[in-house]
């Protein structure tokens, strides 16, 4: 009695790309979706920390410029250092020999513009995290409906292998837009944590210049 024994060679590209059109079109959603997600997190990584990246002397040499009545020079010095922080205070330099509170107001609205470029995409970035296993789920679902729906119409026993490599392949979006799904979640979390500590040094270079023009000069 001969006996053959067939050799089963694990295909990721297959397990990925055999859930059929709808699986496939889910599948490279979450691919598309992960490469959005990396592009962001090193888009966004490098120009915060460009923008972190601190100038020597900085908030010294503006408090020596305004002590010595040197406004436009002082002006002049924040325009070239591409900063949040200089931004900031050369609008407030702008508008010194008005009430501390408009000048202090004219900073806070910088303030939120450049927030506003730190944060850019990130909320993108947080619905790839979230969407990512949504789509694997999704995919999971459609796939585990075409299974059975393929064993309903064999006629007679069904294979265990059938209903196996029908479960297999269906699940494997939900592995996908996990793989996909907690990286980006981390990736976001830590943009968030980076940009809030810059705000944090950002506000403490704001109030020790505003702490500076209160002084009697």
């Amino acid at each position: 009695m001969n006996t053959t024994t067939e050799e089963h060679v694990f295909s990721l590209w297959e397990i990925l790309f055999s859930g059929g059109l709808l699986g496939n079109i889910i599948m490279i959603l979450i691919f598309l979706l992960g490469i959005l997600a990396l592009y962001i997190f090193f888009e966004r990584y490098f120009f915060i920390k460009r923008a972190s990246k601190a100038t020597p002397n900085f908030l010294e040499n503006i408090k020596d410029f305004v002590q010595e009545g040197k406004i436009q020079t002082a002006v002049d010095y924040c325009k070239t250092i591409d900063s949040p922080e200089a931004r900031m205070i050369e609008k407030g330099l702008a508008r010194i020999g008005r009430p501390i509170s408009d000048i202090s107001n004219a900073m806070q609205n910088q303030g939120q513009l450049e927030v506003s470029k730190l944060e850019k995409n990130l909320n993108i970035l947080a619905s790839a995290s979230g969407a990512a296993p949504m789509l694997g789920f999704l995919g999971t679902v459609v796939g585990m409906i075409m299974a059975f729906f393929e064993i309903s119409n064999v006629t007679g026993a069904v294979s265990p292998k059938l209903l196996a490599s029908g479960i297999y392949t269906a699940m494997a979006t939900t592995a996908v837009g996990l793989f996909v799904g907690i990286p980006a979640y981390f990736f976001y979390n830590i943009l968030v944590t980076n940009v809030d500590r810059l705000v944090l040094k950002i506000q403490t270079h704001v109030n020790e210049f505003l702490d500076a023009l209160n002084k009697p000069l």
